[in-house]
């Protein structure tokens, strides 16, 4: 998959995410899986490559109904994010996801294949449609539709993407490769690999959603940029889970290479908290953010724990009606 295709397909991942845990107008389209804050190991799991070094899933159906989801939903107007995301896709989040599980793939230097599986109702001809519509092209795989999107340029190592609708309200997309291999039950599935599902032991029981990594595998950072990648070299795994309802309530560790590197971690985070704090001196609206984080160690784990309550997060967030540039 090309970094421009990985983008759309980790980005439209993100978008959901952003809008699912968060509900922030910003609408993520970045290039590395969002933040998805849920504890349990979700049946799609097995659609989910066991070679996969990072894994998250959201319980969508919680945060949409959510405390904080409503108070956020009472801010956006009906021109944002999730119309147009509507428009674009054929899925309503607010109405037809219940789950979803992401997955991503290393598949060499600065590339990683990807995957994300949804569960919930669909609208599978609007879909299709949207789809075709977009320049899609319908071909049958294992007796079923599955919809590419083909490569842009010359290198035919660029993989395409796809979608399919692998059992009734449930919906893939991602690499070709990946999404072929969800139909044809030839991946062997995320949560055989202990490796990685032991790490879900740092994630709260009860937690809304969760995501897990490990980079100290063959390949395991390649992916990364390297202006990124240089950054969390000493760093061999992290996990992160939460709770949404209030506001938000969980816990992101990370485990370092040696408890040399755990201590230079902890002590640069511990600056970084320093500043913000003096910082929000000056922006009472931060001060509530940075009381909430409380960092720890132990060994070879830095851990940052937060409780973010949701007048906290709607303080930072841009007035109603103001433009993203901060322009009303």
């Amino acid at each position: 998959m090309t970094r421009g295709t990985r983008y759309v397909v980790l980005g439209g991942v993100g978008l959901l995410a952003a809008g699912l845990a968060a509900g922030l107008a910003a609408w993520v389209t970045s290039g590395l899986p969002a933040l998805l804050l849920a504890q349990g190991r979700p049946d799609e799991l097995r659609y989910v490559p066991a070679d996969a070094t990072i894994v998250s899933f959201a319980n969508v159906r919680e945060v949409m109904d959510s405390e904080l989801r409503e108070r956020l939903r009472e801010r956006e107007s009906e021109t944002e994010g999730p119309r147009e995301f509507e428009a674009r896709t054929g899925i309503d989040i607010d109405r037809d996801v219940d789950r979803i599980v992401a997955g991503l793939v290393p598949a060499g230097r600065d590339d990683a294949d990807a995957i994300a599986v949804l569960a919930g109702r669909f609208d599978v001809g609007r879909i299709e449609s949207i789809a075709i519509a977009a320049g899609g092209i319908r071909i049958t795989h294992g007796g079923q539709t599955l919809i590419l999107i083909e490569r842009s340029g010359d290198d035919p190592e660029n993989e395409n993407a796809a979608l399919t609708f692998l059992d009734p309200g449930v919906l893939a997309i991602g690499s070709e490769s990946l999404v072929r291999q969800a139909i044809d039950g030839s991946a062997d599935g995320a949560d055989t690999n202990d490796g990685l599902m032991d790490l879900l032991e740092h994630v709260d029981a009860g937690s809304t959603a969760w995501t897990v990594g490990r980079l100290d595998a063959a390949d395991g950072s390649a992916w990364l940029p390297d202006q990124l990648q240089s950054q969390v070299t000493q760093v061999s795994a992290f996990a992160v889970g939460g709770q949404v309802n209030g506001g938000v309530r969980g816990r992101l560790t990370a485990e370092a290479a040696d408890e040399t590197t755990s201590q230079s971690l902890r002590d640069l985070l511990q600056g970084f908290l320093a500043l913000g704090r003096l910082q929000a001196a000056q922006r009472p609206e931060l001060a509530g953010l940075f009381d909430a984080l409380q960092l720890t160690a132990e060994g070879r784990m830095v851990t940052l724990s937060f409780d973010l309550p949701a007048d906290t997060l709607l303080e930072l967030l841009p007035a109603p009606g103001a433009r993203g540039d901060g322009v009303p």
